[in-house]
C-alpha cells in the first residue's frame, strides 16, 4: 500500500509541477472539456504507452541492467534510452520549451520509476507515477 501511494504522490508532484509551470509560464492552457479527447490520450497511456514503457524500460531493461552495473548505472541508461524514445516521437511537438520541458520531465519520471522499482520490486507504483503524469500532460493545450 505505502509503494502504492508513493507511486500517485510522485505521479501527482510531477504532474502538477507540469501544469503549474507550463500554465502561467508558457501560456499554454488545461483542457478539460470536450471530454473526449482526454478521455481517449488517456486509455492510449493506460493500453499502450504507460504499460509497454514501464514494462520494458524499467520491467526488463532497468531489471536486467540493474543486477549488471547497480543502481545509478541502471537507472541512467534505462532512463536515457526512455527518455529517447519519446523525444524521437513525432506527436511531441518541436519547440524548443517542449523538448527542454520533456527532457526535465521524463528524465524525473525515469529516474523516479527506477527508484520506485528498486524499492518495491513492483511496476505498479511506477505506472502509477506514469500514468498520473501524463494524465496531467493530456490536459494541456497549446501545442
Amino acid at each position: 500500500l505505502r509503494a502504492v501511494a508513493l507511486g500517485l504522490a510522485v505521479g501527482l508532484f510531477l504532474g502538477g509541477h507540469l501544469l503549474v509551470s507550463a500554465s502561467p509560464t508558457l501560456g499554454y492552457q488545461l483542457r478539460l472539456f470536450p471530454v473526449d479527447r482526454p478521455l481517449a490520450a488517456l486509455a492510449y497511456d493506460v493500453g499502450a504507452n504507460v504499460l509497454s514503457a514501464e514494462c520494458f524500460f524499467r520491467g526488463a531493461l532497468f531489471g536486467s541492467w540493474q543486477r549488471r552495473w547497480g543502481f545509478w548505472g541502471a537507472a541512467g541508461a534505462a532512463t536515457g534510452l526512455s527518455v529517447l524514445r519519446y523525444l524521437v516521437d513525432p506527436a511531441l511537438p518541436r519547440t524548443l520549451e517542449a523538448l527542454v520541458g520533456a527532457f526535465f520531465y521524463l528524465s524525473l519520471l525515469g529516474l523516479s520509476g527506477c527508484a520506485l522499482l528498486a524499492w518495491s520490486g513492483s511496476l505498479l507504483s511506477p505506472a502509477l507515477a506514469a500514468l498520473l503524469f501524463f494524465a496531467a500532460y493530456r490536459m494541456l493545450t497549446g501545442w
